[in-house]
C-alpha cells in the first residue's frame, strides 16, 4: 500500500506555517502592547510641549523710554512694555501694570532701556530715600559711578584720645546717584564729592557723623551693583 509522502509533507508544512502567520498578523486595537506604545508616544509629546512652553515663557515688564532721574514722576507714558524671560529675577522688577505706578516717583536713577526695578518706585512724598552729598578726601575707584552701590563705613572721632574709633558699617549697599572729582588749581584732584541715597532710618546717623568730623569711607559693593 503506497503512502502519499507529498501529502504528508504538505500537511506538516501547512501546520508549521500557521503559528508564523498568527505572529505576523495585524495587531488588534485591544492588544495591550499597542495601547502601551500609544500612551508612551502621547506622554512624550506632552512632555516636549510642556518643556518648550516653559522655556519660552516671557512676562511683560516695564522699561524706561529715556533716563528717569531721581525724584521724577513715573508714569506709563515714560515706559515701554517689553516681554522678557527673568525666571527667579522676575520679582525684582516692575511688571507692566499701570496700577503699580500710581503716585510714585523715581527713587533712584533709571537708565534708558533699563528694566524698572521695584526698588526704584518711591512714594510721591519722596520719603523712601534721600540724596546726601558726602565730601571724601580721597579719589574713589572708577567702578563707583552713578547707579553703583557702595558700603559706607564710619569711624567716629575720639576727641579725648585724638584718634578714631574702629570703623562700623553704617549704610550697606547704598546707591550712588552722582560723583564729582574736586579739582585743584594745578590740574589734579583733591578728593571726591559723592551723592548717595540714604533711607530715612539711617539719615540722622549719617548727618551726625558728618557734623562731628567722623572719618567716612566708601567701599564699592560689586555684588549689589550687579543685581
Amino acid at each position: 500500500m503506497g503512502i502519499d509522502r507529498g501529502g504528508i509533507g504538505m500537511g506538516k508544512a501547512k501546520d508549521a506555517g500557521t503559528p508564523m502567520a498568527q505572529r505576523l498578523g495585524r495587531p488588534s486595537w485591544k492588544d495591550p502592547r499597542l495601547l502601551l506604545g500609544i500612551l508612551i508616544v502621547l506622554a512624550s509629546c506632552v512632555g516636549v510641549i510642556t518643556l518648550v512652553s516653559t522655556m519660552d515663557r516671557t512676562t511683560p515688564m516695564y522699561a524706561a523710554k529715556a533716563d528717569i532721574s531721581l525724584g521724577e514722576e513715573i508714569t506709563a507714558e515714560k515706559l515701554l512694555v517689553v516681554n522678557v524671560k527673568l525666571d527667579s529675577l522676575e520679582e525684582r522688577y516692575v511688571p507692566a501694570d499701570p496700577a503699580l505706578l500710581k503716585g510714585t516717583r523715581a527713587n533712584s536713577l533709571v537708565r534708558s532701556g533699563q528694566l524698572v526695578p521695584r526698588s526704584a518706585l518711591g512714594l510721591s512724598d519722596g520719603s523712601n530715600r534721600r540724596p546726601v552729598s558726602i565730601n571724601l578726601p580721597d579719589t574713589l575707584p572708577a567702578a563707583i559711578t552713578s547707579g553703583a552701590h557702595v558700603d559706607v563705613w564710619v569711624s567716629l572721632k575720639d576727641r579725648t584720645a585724638n584718634a578714631f574709633a574702629p570703623p562700623s558699617l553704617l549704610l550697606p549697599s547704598a546707591e550712588v546717584t552722582a560723583r564729582t572729582e574736586r579739582a585743584t588749581g594745578f590740574g589734579g584732584t583733591d578728593g571726591t564729592l559723592v551723592e548717595i541715597l540714604v533711607v530715612d532710618e539711617s539719615l540722622a546717623d549719617l548727618l551726625e557723623a558728618m557734623a562731628n568730623d567722623a572719618r567716612i569711607t566708601v567701599v564699592f559693593n560689586p555684588q549689589a551693583s550687579a543685581s
